[in-house]
């Protein structure tokens, strides 16, 4: 049985409580009534019960101070605040504390009755953190798509998770290796003056909200950096965020920064900052236009380079790279029709800073595909093409870029590219997925793995990637699909 303390400085509404609902049949006994928010205190600190049901007003330690105790002390104890005044500041207030419920008085007993069954259900999800998994992490997926707009108020309020400060912040982390000891999701920590939710999105990949209070207590983030993250490869951290503030935006600033991070290579913990691309950029990019449609290579290479240059020069945020990367190669495909199978590949931020290249080494190799458009042979050695793809096939669940491949045969990465391309009709970023993503749909068929399993399975780091190009592919989620 749960313990149950209700605490309410008039003992008869601190009784009737007590007897409105058969709390026994839901799994809760009352171990004692309280007062006073000082002796509630107390009985918290030695029997720490489940779940406390108090008034919001009373003298000295009033309902909201009790909450903000036990968040304070790390207990996990849930908390329904009652009140008397239906007065909107005072749910706000209540929410912001990381109460479980706010209800008025008087209490009706399905009120009660309700709130009591959910704080159940929410103890019995927190004790069993394995058992709908992939069904949270595919919640999760939806959530983080740049295009929803759900708030973090309204994340916390579905999840349950207690909002005890004023202000929120996404941190993303890249480790060296995964940890086999990571959980794929854990229940809401505290760590002092600042709460974590603690989200496994990739194989050495974590995403942490934290919650805590910047006015007060600023050092507080760097602290549990430096504290609990000191052994992270590369480090992004969002802007500030609110109760009202879009959970997926603070998710995709800790992505930008953390990309960023991996990519230039000279911080290994960076902020997200908003930055206007340069004038200089889209000069520059409007003037390559131009020479790439009158064919002038020496100026292409020219502009390639300098666009490299503005990037580190401005140390330009990886979306805000990948962007100009992916204008030039659509200028590539504009005005080289006939090159279209040996053609440079879109990249999205992340598959940028997984190139493990410098700017100038990323865009000196798409300036010179503009060289070789016209100057590859389409030669093909005996058996070249089915070794290639022999080697490709073998190894296609494995971390290998094509400019790996490419060197194994001793061929030029553009080479390569359009050897691919002739002989399967996609890229190898095409081809490769959907390899993996074949694969993923037969093991799913079989209930004993988990999606996280699988995503590692198949050669995927980034759950959340995986789960993008999955429901591209077949129009539903990994989750779902197993549904079917």
């Amino acid at each position: 049985m749960r313990k149950v303390l209700i605490v309410d400085d008039e003992p008869w509404v601190a009784y009737g409580i007590s007897q409105l609902i058969d709390w026994e049949r839901l799994g809760f006994r009352i171990i004692g009534e309280a007062y006073d928010g000082a002796s509630a205190w107390q009985q918290v600190m030695q029997e720490q019960p489940e779940l406390v049901i108090s008034d919001i007003r009373m003298p000295g330690l009033d309902g909201l101070e009790l909450l903000e105790n036990i968040n304070k002390s790390g207990l996990p104890t849930q908390v329904v605040l009652i009140s008397g005044y239906a007065d909107f500041s005072y749910a706000q207030q209540a929410i912001r504390h990381g109460a479980f419920d706010y209800l008025l008085k008087q209490v009706e007993q399905d009120q009660l009755e309700d709130a009591a069954k959910r704080v159940g259900e929410y103890l019995d999800a927190r004790e069993q953190p394995d058992s709908s998994l992939d069904l949270f992490l595919d919640d999760l997926f939806e959530l983080l798509d740049p295009d929803n707009s759900v708030s973090i108020a309204g994340f916390t309020l579905n999840r349950r998770i207690p909002a005890s400060f004023p202000h929120f912040r996404f941190i993303n982390c890249l480790f060296p290796e995964a940890s086999p000891d990571w959980p794929a999701l854990t229940s809401p920590a505290n760590a002092g003056q600042l709460h974590e939710l603690r989200m496994r999105t990739g194989q050495n990949k974590l995403s942490i909200l934290i919650n805590y209070d910047e006015d007060n207590y600023p050092l507080d983030l760097l602290t549990y950096i430096s504290e609990h993250l000191q052994v992270a490869e590369w480090t992004g951290i969002s802007s500030l965020g609110l109760l009202d503030s879009p959970l997926s935006r603070l998710h995709q600033e800790a992505d930008i920064a953390l990309y960023s991070s991996a990519f230039y290579r000279t911080e290994n913990v960076l902020r997200y900052k908003p930055v206007q691309p340069p004038a200089e950029l889209r000069k520059t990019l409007l003037r390559l236009e131009v020479s790439i449609k009158e064919q002038r290579h020496d100026d292409i290479t020219s502009d390639v380079a300098l666009i490299a240059a503005i990037c580190r020069t401005h140390l330009l945020p990886a979306d805000q790279v990948a962007f100009a990367y992916n204008q030039i190669v659509s200028l590539y495909y504009k005005y080289y029709e006939s090159s279209w199978n040996s053609g440079p590949e879109l990249l999205t931020y992340d598959n940028i800073a997984r190139q493990h290249c410098t700017s100038e080494e990323l865009f000196v190799r798409l300036g010179a595909s503009f060289e070789n458009a016209a100057g590859e042979s389409a030669v093909n050695p005996s058996g070249l093409a089915k070794r290639v793809l022999d080697y490709i096939d073998d190894s296609f669940t494995e971390d290998l870029l094509l400019s790996e491949v490419a060197r194994n045969f001793r061929l030029s990465t553009g080479y390569a590219s359009a050897l691919v391309k002739r002989e399967t009709g996609s890229t190898y970023s095409d081809y490769v997925a959907a390899k993996r993503l074949q694969l993923a749909r037969q093991l799913l068929a079989d209930p004993e793995l988990s999606i996280q399993e699988i995503v590692q399975r198949i050669g995927y780091k980034d759950y959340f990637h995986f789960n993008k190009l999955f429901k591209k592919h077949f129009g539903v989620t990994p989750s779902k699909y197993r549904k079917l």
